[in-house]
């Protein structure tokens, strides 16, 4: 190629790469301005701590500011976990035939109310019968020689005592075998009665209904006391301990709280659920309690005390955890605060206040929205 070729294509060249600088220069021009901009109103969005919000005395009356003096409360904890609601095996039994027998008289069914002592069935019954007839026969003779005054008065009186441990054994009282003596259970049917003062649970049996020793008849409980059974997470099982106050909640009854005490923490932590079970002995007042329910259960820990906010004096500003200090009459100035976890509705403060400083408790949200109103503008 000739050099008068190449330095034809040279002067072509030059002036495309002259405009391209001139466009490169009128971009950087125009879009220098325009970021900075955007960077300056990003900046303006941050706010500074120190900044003041300012309220009439008018406005800070209807907004209904309340203002604290920060001082040292004694704050109540308290741990929240699920249970059930259970029977109570002290006051629940379940009554079987001491005999074999015949159901002939069947005087409650299930869901009716009981008395300690009260007859709930007889039964006809051969070893009753037998162990009546003996007895019988025992105080007869033993009367007869006490009457006459006569020898073996005292073996007597032990087969006397062996025919009424027969009948105890058949589940009679004392009072019960007494009226045998008197002749007041001329049926000759053996009385079933329930040991303790509740409700009917379960019936197995009807009238008529051949049973054998061993046989269940029927469940009898008192539901004026229930177990509730806790789930207690393996973290919190240092802040448990008998003793403790308890409070439970179920969702039939909203607003009605029935007061307990733990009485028993299990001894090992169930693998499935990595929980420990707690028993709470609770009092089932106006019979709302029922076996089986789920509860929500508050165990009460021992109280602390600390400087401290209520929750929502607390707000997040930028990022920052701030409570609204009043400065001035009507002047009110963001802080950062350090505080602890939230404790039964309050906030224990670390840093950032001290003892004595008057703070907005009640309505800082206001607050807040008036100072991000005179940050952002009408934006």
């Amino acid at each position: 190629m000739s050099l008068k070729n190449i330095a034809s294509k040279k002067m072509k060249i030059i002036p495309a790469v002259l405009l391209l600088a001139g466009f490169f220069i009128i971009y950087s021009a125009c879009s220098e301005p325009a970021q900075d901009g955007a960077e300056a109103k990003a900046d303006s969005t941050q706010l500074q701590l120190g900044d003041r919000v300012q309220l009439s005395e008018a406005a800070i009356q209807n907004s209904g500011l309340e203002i604290s003096e920060l001082k040292l409360i004694k704050i109540n904890q308290e741990l929240r976990v699920p249970g059930e609601i259970q029977f109570n095996p002290r006051s629940y039994v379940r009554l079987t035939a001491r005999t074999a027998g015949r159901v002939d008289d069947l005087l409650v069914y299930e869901g009716y109310p009981v008395r300690r002592g009260q007859t709930v069935l007889r039964l006809f019954s051969l070893q009753f019968i037998e162990a009546a007839s003996e007895l019988k026969l025992a105080e007869e003779r033993y009367q007869r020689l006490v009457r006459q005054n006569s020898e073996g008065q005292a073996a007597a009186r032990t087969l006397v005592s062996s025919a009424r441990k027969k009948l105890e054994l058949l589940g009679l009282t004392e009072d019960q075998i007494e009226a045998l003596n008197s002749s007041q259970n001329e049926d000759n049917l053996l009385p079933v009665t329930s040991p303790l003062s509740g409700q009917v649970i379960k019936c197995e049996i009807l009238k008529g209904d051949r049973v054998e020793e061993g046989t269940l008849l029927m469940e009898v409980a008192s539901l004026d006391w229930l177990w509730a059974e806790a789930r207690v997470q393996e973290k919190d099982i240092k802040l448990i301990h008998p003793g403790q106050p308890a409070v439970v909640e179920v969702s039939a009854f909203p607003g009605r709280s029935y007061q307990g005490q733990i009485t028993y923490l299990a001894p090992v932590i169930e693998s499935s659920t990595r929980t420990v079970k707690a028993r709470l002995e609770v009092k089932n007042e106006k019979g709302g309690l029922r076996p089986g329910m789920f509860a929500d259960i508050t165990i009460l820990l021992p109280g602390i005390e600390a400087l401290a906010v209520p929750e929502e004096a607390v707000q997040t500003i930028s990022g920052k955890t701030v409570v609204f200090v009043a400065e001035t009459q009507g002047v009110f100035v963001i802080k950062e605060i350090d505080t602890g976890s939230p404790v039964n509705g309050w906030r224990p403060v670390v840093k950032g206040l001290s003892a004595g400083d008057r703070y907005v408790a009640r309505g800082s949200f206001i607050l807040k929205s008036e100072l991000l109103k005179n940050t952002f503008g009408e934006e």
